[in-house]
């Protein structure tokens, strides 16, 4: 009512009740937000999707590759002076998965010049995933003033997943003089690692330290789910979260052994499972139209769900999926 009013008069009863128009100015974006939410949700769900579908296409064989000029101002962007500009470039250059951009990340990283030795340039190099980074994560997980490098370095460093850090790892996660929220963080990457040699370590924290047993349980978990048939373990493992096992780390492991089992495996999980969260159905789709793998008898039990979004994941799934990223690479 009071909206229908001349400009005038709604200023002046704005002036006179400020409360009630600043309550009634809150109602109506709430209510035009929750509008616009439900009508962009699809095609909000579509770019999860395709974002999704790249991630996996870019950790596969043959990654996509940054366009040389490209690469280069990003590079040279990492030497910037300006913080969200180096940060920026670091991200892409992950995300684009380019072997080149390791040396000057590391170079980057390893600069203690104002704040370029960063947590995001180390989780840069984490999902490079390049086993070369190794030395320098390590030393950078023992950086004395930088306690964000230190615990993105150890992460980037399970990330990653080479063995020849366990004995690094192993020392930082034994070590009652490191505190605790580190030493967490080198059993976590341990677990992501998966090296038996490990198990040993993990059970020898001490059982007073509840938080740190907590982490070392699910970290021997994993190490036990790489043991004998890991494929069959992992795939029994997903969407079973008791013991704080992730199934982004799950899908990660399937991803890296490939075959047509694993590919089987996760059609049947989607037939099987339509009680899954719909995030984990959309990674698990994901991971299979990254590779070529989604089964058609999958693809329908999703567009016949009563489920909204099974149907649009369906429907994102059934077309040939193209990232935006490629997309605007490819123009």
């Amino acid at each position: 009512m009071t909206l229908a009013l001349p400009i005038s008069r709604r200023l002046g009863w704005v002036c006179r009740h400020p409360a009630r128009a600043v309550i009634l100015a809150l109602a109506v974006w709430v209510v035009g937000f929750t509008i616009y939410w439900q009508i962009t949700e699809y095609s909000r769900f579509n770019a999860a999707f395709a974002d999704a579908v790249w991630n996996w296409t870019q950790v596969g064989r043959d990654p996509r590759t940054l366009a040389p000029q490209e690469r280069r101002k990003l590079i040279s962007q990492l030497a910037s002076s300006l913080p969200p500009e180096r940060w920026d470039a670091a991200g892409k250059l992950a995300s684009w998965h380019d072997p080149a951009a390791l040396w000057p990340l590391i170079a980057a990283m390893a600069d203690d010049e104002g704040t370029r030795r960063t947590c995001v340039i180390s989780q840069a190099i984490g999902k490079l995933g390049d086993s070369a980074a190794v030395p320098a994560l390590i030393a950078a997980a023992q950086h004395p003033g930088n306690l964000d490098l230190r615990v993105c370095a150890t992460h980037s460093l399970g990330q990653i997943g080479d063995r020849s850090a366990v004995d690094f790892l192993v020392k930082r996660a034994t070590d009652p003089s490191i505190p605790e929220g580190e030493r967490s963080g080198a059993i976590s990457a341990l677990g992501e690692i998966g090296f038996p040699l490990a198990l040993p370590a993990l059970e020898s924290i001490p059982s007073t330290g509840t938080r740190l047993r907590s982490f070392s349980a699910s970290a021997t978990k994993q190490i036990d789910l790489l043991q004998g048939d890991a494929a069959a373990n992992l795939l029994a493992a997903i969407g079973d979260n008791t013991d704080w096992i992730h199934d982004d780390w799950i899908l990660a492991q399937l991803h890296r052994r490939w075959d047509a089992r694993i590919a089987s495996g996760l059609n049947e999980i989607l037939r099987a499972n339509p009680d899954f969260q719909p995030g984990l159905r959309l990674r698990i789709a994901a991971l299979l139209t990254a590779k070529q793998s989604l089964e058609r008898t999958a693809l329908q039990m999703l567009g016949e769900s009563a489920n909204q979004e099974d149907r649009w994941l369906a429907s994102a799934a059934g077309r040939d999926i193209e990232s935006p990223r490629s997309a605007a690479r490819n123009r």
